[in-house]
């Protein structure tokens, strides 16, 4: 496998030899061609490409990330960014490799998998459902089996679905759904038919979001 750029195209941006890179997320190359980032705190970004998956990173010093709160939301604003544009596969905030090289590599030997997970959200975001008891606590089993009647329909009006590990004392269900782009509203709307239709619950959906919940990449 060759991991220069196919067609003619050229690298967007560039990397100095030996340079470390921050790496955002993983993107079709084809969502990308002919356009450049505008979005605010893009600036400086580098497509790196192998066959027609291209990653989005940043050249930075190799070093642990410090994990600051701003530097942690302008990670989100990039890979939401890249959402609006076309599927994306969102990465944890925090990764840095050691340069290019390594980068092309990563892509390389999780081709397949990229490359599923990718066809998996495209076309879709991420909606995330928080379900909460009003009920007394002597009902909660009852209320619990319901939460979980509510997510198997919620289910039905997703391509995919997860939950996810809950906060203690109220919060019956947390749960990510992988909504067709065109069908989230839809999918809101159903959520809150089903709160009306069981005041025991409080439903609350958020989002769209990159779907974090549904990539797992091994590094």
């Amino acid at each position: 496998m060759s991991s220069s750029p196919t067609g003619g195209e050229a690298e967007a941006g560039a990397l100095a030899a030996g340079q470390a890179v921050y790496l955002y997320a993983v993107v079709r190359a084809r969502s990308w061609r002919g356009r450049r980032i505008r979005q605010q705190g893009a600036e400086g970004l580098v497509h790196v490409r192998f066959r027609d998956l291209e990653a989005l990173v940043r050249p930075v010093a190799y070093e642990q990330a410090t994990g600051g709160e701003e530097e942690v939301r302008a990670h989100h604003r990039i890979v939401e960014g890249a959402m609006r544009r076309g599927p994306v596969l969102p990465l944890p905030y925090g990764i840095i490799l050691r340069g290019r090289r390594q980068l092309v590599r990563l892509l390389q030997e999780q081709y397949l998998v990229l490359d599923d997970a990718l066809s998996l959200v495209d076309g879709c975001w991420e909606l995330r459902l928080h379900v909460a008891a009003n009920a007394p606590a002597e009902a909660a089993a009852e209320v619990s089996d319901l939460a979980m009647h509510c997510y198997t329909e919620l289910r039905r009006h997703a391509r995919a679905a997860v939950p996810l590990p809950g906060d203690e004392g109220r919060r019956l269900l947390t749960a990510a759904f992988l909504v067709e782009r065109g069908a989230w509203i839809e999918f809101v709307e159903r959520a809150e038919d089903l709160g009306s239709a069981h005041p025991e619950l409080s439903f609350d959906v958020t989002g769209p979001w990159p779907p974090y919940d549904f990539v797992r990449v091994n590094l």
